[in-house]
C-alpha cells in the first residue's frame, strides 16, 4: 500500500497529519520509558535541510498550500559509547495547514503527495476538573494534556486571579493558542454580558467623578477562553491550582488519503465514472442534486444515494461540518472508493443540467491510533 518502509527509523510519529509510535498498552505511560509529549531540547541541533525531507507547494481548487515534513530526535542520551533514543524519541513529522477535505488538498507523506479525501472528527470534554500550578492532565486518549502554564494571582492594579492554559500535543509542542481566563466577582457582570454591546459610553475622555462613571473600579477579564471550538471555562483560580468547570476541543477519529488523482467528470444523466473496481453513474440530475449509483465491478454489489441538495446555507458550513458534508458523499461500505460533488471545482457543481463530480481510489484509512500498514511495529496518532 505505501512503498516506503519504515524499518530501521525506531519510533516514529507523523504528526497533524498523524503519529507513528510503537503499540503500547496505555496511551500515557512513563513506566515503560517512552517520552510522548516530551519537547527537544531547547539548544538541540537543527538540520535546516536533509536529504529525502521535502518542503512541496501544492495547489487545491481554492489555494496554495506549503506542506513539510522533518525527523525530530528527543531525550536522547549517549550510555556505554552509544547513542540511546528512548521509545517514542523518533518521530517522523508532516504539517498540514489549513488542508480540509473536498477541496483537491493534498497531505505530503514519506516523501509522496496523498489526496486528503474524509475525515471524522470527535469532541474532547471533560468537566469538574483541578489543575496543579505548572502540571497538566492528559485528556481524550492520554496522549495530550491541558496544561496550567501561568498563574498570578494579581498583579498591576488587576487585583483578580488569572491563569493561562496551553494543549501539549503529543509532539510536545503546544496548540497554538494559549487559554487565559480569571475570575473574581469584581468583573462578574462583565463577564455575563455587559460588554457585549459595549459599555454605552460615547466617543470622548472621562474622568472618575464624572456621573455614573466607575471605570477605575472595572476589571475587564472572562472564565471563559475560546479559540475555534476548543472553549475552556474556570470554575475557580488558586495560587496552588485552578479548577476547570469545562474544558472541550475537537480530535479526529481517522482520516481518509488517496495516492492518486481522483477521476473527475462533468457528468450528465447516464454518464460514468470508472475506477479502482467501481464504476459510478449519474442516474438523476437536479438543480442542486444528483442520484448516483455506485457499483462494484466485481461483484456487481451497487449503492445509491441523492448527493445534495447543494444550498448557500449549508455551504457556509463547508467543509468542517462532517454530518452536512455527508449529503454530497457516496463511499462504499469497506472505505475503498469515494464519490463526491466537486462543489469547490470552478464552475460548481451544477453546470446546464449536469453534475461535477470526483471519484478517489485505492483508499488508505488512518485511524487514531492505527498500525502503520508497512511497518506494523508503528502506530498512527493524529497531532491536532
Amino acid at each position: 500500500m505505501f512503498q516506503k518502509t519504515l524499518a530501521g527509523l525506531g519510533v516514529l510519529t507523523m504528526l497533524t497529519a498523524g503519529a507513528l509510535l510503537p503499540p503500547v498498552a496505555g496511551a500515557d505511560s512513563e513506566a515503560d520509558g517512552r517520552v510522548l509529549m516530551a519537547a527537544p531540547a531547547k539548544n538541540c541541533a537543527v538540520v535546516a535541510q536533509f536529504d529525502g525531507i521535502k518542503d512541496v507547494t501544492t495547489k487545491s481548487y481554492i489555494r496554495k498550500i506549503t506542506l513539510s515534513e522533518g525527523l525530530v530526535i528527543r531525550k536522547s542520551r549517549i550510555q556505554d559509547g552509544k547513542i540511546i533514543i528512548p521509545p517514542s524519541g523518533l518521530y517522523y513529522t508532516t504539517r498540514t495547514p489549513k488542508s480540509g477535505v473536498l477541496q483537491g488538498d493534498k497531505v505530503l507523506l514519506l516523501g509522496k503527495l496523498y489526496q486528503f479525501v474524509d475525515q471524522s472528527t470527535k469532541l474532547d470534554v471533560i468537566t469538574n476538573l483541578w489543575v496543579d500550578k505548572k502540571k497538566g492532565v492528559p485528556f481524550g486518549d492520554g496522549t495530550k494534556r491541558l496544561q496550567l502554564s501561568k498563574l498570578a494571582m494579581g498583579a498591576n492594579g488587576f487585583p483578580v486571579a488569572n491563569a493561562t492554559f496551553k494543549i501539549l500535543k503529543q509532539s510536545g509542542n503546544y496548540y497554538g493558542v494559549a487559554f487565559p481566563v480569571a475570575t473574581s466577582k469584581l468583573f462578574t457582570d462583565i463577564t455575563s454580558g455587559k460588554l457585549a454591546n459595549g459599555s454605552g459610553r460615547k466617543t470622548g475622555t472621562y474622568l472618575p467623578t464624572d456621573k455614573g462613571q466607575d471605570f477605575e473600579t472595572e476589571y475587564y477579564a472572562s472564565s471563559v477562553a475560546v479559540s475555534g471550538q476548543t472553549y475552556l471555562v474556570a470554575e475557580k483560580v488558586t495560587p496552588k491550582g485552578a479548577m476547570v468547570k469545562e474544558f472541550a476541543t475537537g480530535a479526529l477519529i481517522s482520516m481518509l488519503l488517496s495516492p492518486n488523482d481522483p477521476v473527475e467528470g462533468l457528468l450528465a444523466k447516464g454518464g460514468e465514472l470508472k475506477g479502482g473496481g467501481f464504476t459510478a453513474q449519474v442516474t438523476e440530475v437536479g438543480g442542486n442534486y444528483a442520484t448516483v449509483k455506485l457499483t462494484c465491478d466485481n461483484s456487481g454489489k451497487s449503492y445509491t444515494k441523492k448527493l445534495g441538495p447543494l444550498t448557500a446555507e449549508v455551504l457556509k458550513y463547508m467543509p468542517v461540518d462532517e454530518e452536512r458534508r455527508a449529503r454530497f458523499v457516496l463511499r462504499d461500505p469497506a472505505d475503498r472508493v469515494q464519490v463526491q460533488l466537486n462543489i469547490y471545482k470552478a464552475g460548481g457543481a451544477f453546470q446546464n443540467g449536469k453534475v461535477q463530480l470526483a471519484m478517489f481510489t485505492d483508499l488508505v484509512k488512518l485511524g487514531n491510533p492505527s498500525p502503520w500498514e508497512a511497518d506494523k511495529r508503528f502506530i498512527y496518532r493524529p497531532d491536532t
